[in-house]
């Protein structure tokens, strides 16, 4: 029975890890253990979880330096989970800054990593490779253009596809239909899941909706249910909906949202969006000269300028409301996002599932350690 131990420390990625969990049980029939690092959905399908990684999700420089306590009792819980159980493979997915320490000491054991989603260094020029040569074993890229840069590098690399397509549901009618029936324009905010992120963000998106003519209805999808207390006290009089992407985005004649894989659920929906971070001024200061590539990822996947993209110090939303002005002014702007989002689609619903794809490499490195990765 192969042995893996998984660690995913945002929604995301647990996500991501449930998926691919699924995918496994399914092609050995569950005969396959999972110990590892995760959430509810990945507890769900079976998951012996060792640490909450709750905990240590973060974004950017100050976010991290803040959880570095986290970050260390979550690596001491797995090196001593290896030490009572080695697995036969360990599966890390996004959160880099945490899972390059994770890979490092796997690695260190002789235990082989992949890792899901790969970092984008070829977009920070300050970013050196050697940490991910020593953390990973194999990387699986989402995007088709990341391969390219890996091979350039010498880091075995596959592209997998974008995983988020694989899981995405059709809204439910009834609360589709409830919120179709708000007053027109409707504007969607997708401030984010992690409470960093809502707290940086969402204020950008409600200065941005007070600087807008007529003033738009908002809907508001909360990522999390804990998260809902403080939006509905900073958006008075919005509507919010827990987990209701998918709803929000249909529903809603432009969306403002933050930088990440609800940029591609807006594709996914066919939704016209604005997206947008906003970082600390120290954050910003050091990051803003070394990113060299397009924040949202519709416009990585296109390789040019699809929806606006912003990137920001302070909470001033007055950049970010002449681009959603402009989208709810102009239904050709709109229809030209959503010509762009069909291609996209196009491209990233063809082929094999992304899961079963990383099934594959996973258990090729199960096998050559001799967990049993028969099919």
């Amino acid at each position: 029975m192969p042995r893996i131990f998984l660690s995913a420390g945002e929604p995301s990625g647990v996500a991501i890890g449930a998926q691919l969990m699924r995918t496994l049980r399914e092609r050995l029939s569950g005969d396959v253990s999972f110990a590892g690092l995760g959430g509810k959905a990945m507890l769900d399908e079976g998951l012996r979880q060792i640490y909450d990684p709750a905990a240590t999700a973060a974004m950017w420089l100050w976010g991290n330096l803040k959880r570095i306590p986290a970050h260390r009792r979550a690596l001491r819980a797995c090196i001593e989970d290896w030490e009572r159980e080695r697995p036969d493979v360990v599966v890390t997915i996004d959160y880099q800054a945490f899972h390059l320490f994770v890979g490092a000491h796997a690695r260190a054991r002789g235990i082989p990593v992949v890792h899901c989603v790969g970092s984008q260094f070829w977009a920070r020029r300050y970013y050196t490779l050697e940490p991910i040569r020593r953390a990973y074993s194999h990387v699986l890229v989402i995007h088709e253009f990341e391969k390219a840069y890996y091979d350039r590098a010498g880091i075995p690399a596959t592209f997998i596809g974008h995983p988020l397509f694989e899981r995405l549901r059709p809204p439910d009618p009834l609360l589709l239909s409830r919120l179709e029936a708000l007053p027109r324009p409707r504007l969607g905010l997708l401030p984010g899941s992690r409470r960093s992120e809502i707290t940086a963000c969402l204020p950008v998106m409600l200065d941005a909706a007070r600087r807008l003519s007529p003033r738009p209805t908002l809907v508001v999808s909360a990522g999390r249910p804990e998260s809902r207390a403080f939006i509905e006290s900073h958006a008075d009089g919005a509507e919010v909906v827990d987990f209701g992407t998918a709803e929000v985005l249909r529903s809603s004649d432009v969306a403002l949202i933050t930088s990440g894989s609800a940029s591609m659920e807006a594709v996914f929906y066919d939704c016209p969006a604005v997206v947008l971070y906003r970082l600390s001024p120290l954050s910003y200061f050091f990051a803003k000269p070394h990113i060299t590539c397009a924040i949202a990822q519709p416009n990585l996947v296109a390789g040019r300028t699809v929806v606006p993209e912003f990137l920001l110090p302070t909470r001033s939303g007055r950049a970010v409301a002449e681009a959603a002005r402009r989208l709810l002014d102009d239904a050709s702007l709109r229809d030209a996002q959503r010509r762009e989002f069909a291609a996209i689609r196009e491209r990233l619903l063809k082929g094999r599932k992304p899961s079963e794809v990383a099934a594959d490499v996973v258990l090729s490195y199960a096998r050559a350690q001799g967990g049993s990765g028969a099919r």
